[in-house]
């Protein structure tokens, strides 16, 4: 991602980009009706390594568990079928 610094551009642009409304979700700049820029926040939050970590600890322990029931599953179906003679 390309970094602007605003320091070095003159005053107007300075107080256009301070005066922006962004939420959340962003802000979208429109020229003669078409979309040029989007504008989003910068995170204020920090990462909570410890809680990244267990959830996406948790979410593969899931993922590992519904994996091996559907590897039972799918186990039982083949039993199901009876031996083809030859």
């Amino acid at each position: 991602m390309k970094r602007i610094n605003l320091d070095r551009e003159d005053e107007h642009v300075q107080r256009f980009v301070q005066a922006l409304t962004v939420d959340e979700n962003g802000a979208i700049l429109e020229l003669r009706g078409e979309p040029v820029v989007r504008v989003l926040p910068v995170a204020k939050k920090t990462v909570d390594r410890a809680k990244l970590k267990a959830a996406i600890l948790k979410r593969r322990n899931e993922s590992r568990q519904l994996n091996e029931e559907w590897e039972a599953v799918e186990q039982e179906m083949w039993d199901r079928i009876p031996p083809t003679e030859e």
